[in-house]
């Protein structure tokens, strides 16, 4: 992975940056928008950042040299005071019970429905791309969506199965769309998993046939159902068992 090496002004801390991780089912790094890199990168303490900056790294500790730790989803700073913090932010109702003053700390973006404040110290070195940058490029809300993550027990001690995105109104009975690589890791795991008890699974070539024991007739077979892939070769499976969806919204950002 290519690096770069990066300075920041009255430190001799040395900041390696590399090109954002690929996504895998436990570590779901958001790729950036088509056009934006890390070659777009630079080093400022967290005081300095301005509202529209991308924040895409934070840092491992110092002093010397500091390798970057990328955020799952890189986001747009909106910096303010940590204590203007909705209700429902833990983080910040920790900070503040704390005692810690508030001029130690800066929140780079305040909690929303899907995520905490972020609050750093002030001095905390941030990887970003500047907004006068981040302004001719991409905009973030383009990027490629990360597959969604589901399990077939709410234990997920199955899968996870990665799915092409799903929509909100999304219910655990819709069916999801999955490889023929991940539909043959559904089958398998579901002959030791609770939900597939009452289930048999056979492939005939290409299709998946789903069907009920015929000794018990219990639903949701009944007597069974052919699953063929589409013309990109994806299965839709669903409407079998309720599915446990985990959507990247539920992810941290900054983790």
């Amino acid at each position: 992975m290519p690096e770069r090496t990066l300075t920041l002004p009255h430190s001799t801390d040395r900041f390696i940056v590399t090109d954002r991780p690929e996504p895998t089912l436990t570590d779901r790094y958001q790729p950036l928008p088509d056009g934006m890199s890390t070659s777009h990168v630079t080093v400022v303490r967290a005081h300095q950042i301005l509202a529209g900056d991308i924040v895409v790294a934070f840092f491992t500790d110092g002093p010397g040299t500091r390798h970057a730790e990328h955020v799952g989803i890189a986001f747009a700073a909106d910096p303010r005071d940590y204590t203007r913090c909705s209700d429902y932010c833990e983080e910040c109702q920790d900070i503040a019970a704390s005692g810690i003053t508030a001029d130690r700390f800066v929140c780079l973006a305040p909690s929303n429905s899907s995520y905490d404040c972020v609050p750093v110290f002030r001095n905390t070195p941030v990887a970003i791309i500047p907004a006068a940058t981040a302004a001719s490029l991409p905009p973030l809300d383009s990027a490629p969506l990360l597959p969604d993550l589901f399990t077939l027990d709410d234990d997920g001690e199955s899968g996870p199965y990665e799915a092409l995105p799903v929509p909100r109104a999304f219910g655990p009975w819709d069916a999801i769309s999955v490889t023929r690589t991940t539909a043959e890791q559904i089958v398998a795991d579901l002959a030791a998993s609770p939900t597939g008890r009452h289930l048999i699974c056979e492939w005939l070539h290409d299709a998946l046939l789903i069907s009920s024991d015929p000794r018990l007739r219990t639903e949701p077979g009944c007597p069974g159902r052919l699953i063929r892939p589409d013309a990109d070769g994806r299965y839709r499976i669903g409407g079998l068992w309720p599915w446990q969806h985990r959507s990247p919204e539920e992810d941290d950002p900054t983790h």
